[in-house]
């Protein structure tokens, strides 16, 4: 539990690299709370606010859809800041509230619209989840269990399907299938696709046209190849930054379902 703490609190660096959020956000808790003494003076205004959306613009993923709006997120965010800014100016000049809540309005917003482009761009360059799988681990640490979702009858039928044994397709239902949910998923599941590559269920697992297993020969297995590369190798699998790698003893019960597979 310690180590998923730790490892959260280490993950949050992201707020201390992406400064504008803290800073914009900071702001917007210490205007809110100075409105409740119903007091704007110069002396308890932050400095301007300056986003850097230039970064989101020039940078470049695999995920269009999700850059497409981190851009227009970041471009909205700037677009706020300047807008804000302006407001402060105006709200220093006047005697009435009116100027300062319309101030702090744009601040709130300011703030929540850099702290979503934010995630989205941690998101995009860390993977979905990033800074949450920790506390995860401590309140739902993932468990290898048994499967008694199906029957004898159903099992058969679908180990036939896929010209497998049931002890193989009960080997993938309790033990595959759940490191491939905790380690493999974020970059080889229904939302992400990295390198055309699926291993969220046991159809994309074995199709062919993806060729990352061999059935009965784990040492040609291409997953195989990439689970046992060092991390420091950039084609190894899972990425020791964007998921959890796998321990020996899981990367071997990888090999030993796979050449349960042989016809």
């Amino acid at each position: 539990m310690l180590n998923h703490l730790i490892e959260f609190i280490a993950r949050t660096h992201l707020v201390v690299l992406h400064f504008p959020i803290a800073l914009i956000t900071i702001g917007a808790v210490i205007e809110s709370a100075r409105l409740l003494h119903c007091k704007l003076t110069r002396r308890s205004i932050p400095d301007h606010f300056r986003p850097s959306p230039s970064a989101s613009i020039i940078l470049g993923f695999d995920e269009t859809t999700a850059v497409d709006l981190h851009r227009i997120l970041g471009i909205v965010s700037g677009v706020l800041i300047l807008v804000t800014s302006i407001a402060l100016l105006i709200a220093l000049k006047k005697a009435t509230h009116k100027p300062a809540l319309v101030y702090l309005v744009l601040l709130c917003i300011s703030a929540l619209a850099v702290s979503i482009t934010g995630h989205l761009g941690g998101t995009l360059t860390h993977g979905e989840g990033f800074l949450t799988d920790p506390l995860k681990q401590i309140f739902n640490a993932p468990t290898i269990i048994q499967s008694d979702q199906l029957t004898d009858q159903q099992a058969n039928t679908q180990a036939q399907e896929f010209n497998i044994s049931p002890a193989a397709l009960e080997t993938y239902n309790t033990i595959i299938q759940p490191l491939f949910d905790y380690s493999c998923i974020k970059c080889h599941g229904p939302k992400k696709q990295k390198g055309d590559i699926r291993l969220d269920t046991l159809a994309h697992t074995l199709d062919e046209d993806f060729a990352m297993i061999e059935r009965g020969d784990p040492d040609a297995s291409e997953i195989v190849y990439r689970i046992t590369l060092p991390q420091s190798d950039e084609d190894a699998m899972p990425p020791l930054k964007k998921s959890h790698p796998l321990t020996e003893s899981q990367i071997e019960s990888i090999q030993t379902w796979i050449a349960s597979l042989a016809p």
